[in-house]
């Protein structure tokens, strides 16, 4: 193989190596909210409180666009549910974080019937455990989830069931903020008049505990330059070993 080979075959294999490592690199599991491994603390929808449904927790995303490849709630099955009673678990917003304001008194600029539906999820109540189990749900994680934006779960019931039962879906709950997005999350219920409200504080109530994790659907800007930095990089090390001058024979 000739000197000039040798460094194309070089420069390729280099350059794969950078665009490996780049994009290796932006496609790491993620988690973005999580009270579900916080101590539960109570249950809401339980049909002792008699709060009506529907219920929502707000998560946001980062820097980069993100697949949800699982959303686990944890639930259970409350009150007094009748056949045909069914649960709903849907995926809102896309709201960007720039456009979302919080006021003490009203509560969070953005309300939980604001925004598109970006999927959902039907069931039976009958399908959930009389004890909180944590209920993972992973039909969402074809949306891909645009960067620095306001997302919330809501979940809801249709069917007989009758609101002097109680709401027939319990979602537990958590005074611990400790958890990934957790203190900078929302949630919003009956009893924070269906506006979004910060979890634990402000007038919120405790957070609903849940999980959202995934992955980055696409490489961060930088790791583009980084890619494209490499690319370059190795072009110009080939081009000058390509101009340099033959030795001479002795």
């Amino acid at each position: 193989m000739s000197v000039s080979s040798k460094t194309r075959a070089y420069a390729v294999s280099g350059c794969a190596a950078v665009s490996l490592m780049a994009f290796s690199g932006s496609a790491q599991a993620e988690v973005l909210f999580n009270s579900l491994s916080s101590p539960n603390t109570g249950v809401m929808g339980d049909s002792n409180f008699g709060f009506n449904l529907p219920f929502d927790a707000s998560f946001a995303t980062g820097a980069s666009a993100f697949h949800a490849t699982d959303i686990a709630l944890l639930l259970n099955q409350a009150g007094a549910v009748s056949p045909g009673d069914t649960f709903t678990v849907s995926l809102e917003g896309g709201v960007p974080l720039a456009d979302v304001t919080f006021d003490p008194s009203l509560g969070l600029s953005v309300s939980p019937g604001q925004g598109p539906v970006l999927g959902s999820v039907t069931l039976p109540i009958s399908d959930l455990s009389t004890s909180l189990s944590a209920e993972h749900f992973s039909q969402f994680a074809s949306l891909a989830l645009k960067p620095n934006s306001f997302y919330w779960i809501d979940l809801n019931i249709a069917g007989p069931v009758s609101i002097i039962d109680g709401p027939g879906v319990g979602w537990g709950v958590t005074s611990d903020n400790s958890g990934p997005g957790v203190a900078e999350g929302y949630n919003s219920s009956d009893p924070t008049d269906f506006t979004f409200f910060p979890n634990n504080r402000d007038g919120g109530e405790a957070a609903f505990q849940m999980e959202v994790s995934g992955i980055a659907a696409v490489p961060e800007p930088s790791t583009w330059v980084l890619t494209l930095a490499g690319f370059g990089g190795l072009g110009l090390i080939a081009c000058r070993r390509r101009a340099a001058p033959a030795p001479r024979a002795a």
